[in-house]
């Protein structure tokens, strides 16, 4: 995709967080960080990347079932669900020629990061124990 402009893509960004923060009750959606927004030069779509907590690697304190943290499927699907809304509410918020279609990414460099975390994670316990 060729990129549109930074300054727009950043302030997609910025008002994408914040809607998703204050216009969405969805508990599947706490913890999801916007980390970057791409257009086309156009505006006419919007790849939005994403990150949230992974549940596999955040111990479970006891909380209530209503604290846990979703799963990756369905912080997917929520976006997904809550795409439509947030594009309308987009339109009223930035004034641009067009409103975006919004995709929503996994943010590989998010998922890279953790996996660096676990091999390190690894070596340590293999240097404690050996």
């Amino acid at each position: 995709m060729t990129r549109g402009n930074p300054r727009t893509d950043g302030t997609l960004r910025s008002v994408i967080a914040t809607l998703l923060e204050q216009e969405f009750g969805d508990p599947r959606l706490n913890f999801v960080t916007i980390t970057e927004v791409e257009s086309t030069p156009d505006v006419k779509h919007a790849t939005v990347y994403y990150t949230t907590l992974d549940p596999s690697i955040v111990s479970d304190a006891g909380g209530r079932d209503s604290d846990r943290l979703a799963e990756p499927h369905e912080v997917a699907a929520a976006l997904e669900s809550a795409a439509p809304r947030l594009q309308a509410l987009l339109a009223g918020r930035v004034r641009l020629r067009n409103t975006p279609q919004l995709e929503f990414v996994p943010d590989p460099v998010a998922e890279q990061a953790g996996k660096v975390e676990a091999l390190l994670r690894q070596v340590r316990a293999e240097r404690e124990q050996g």
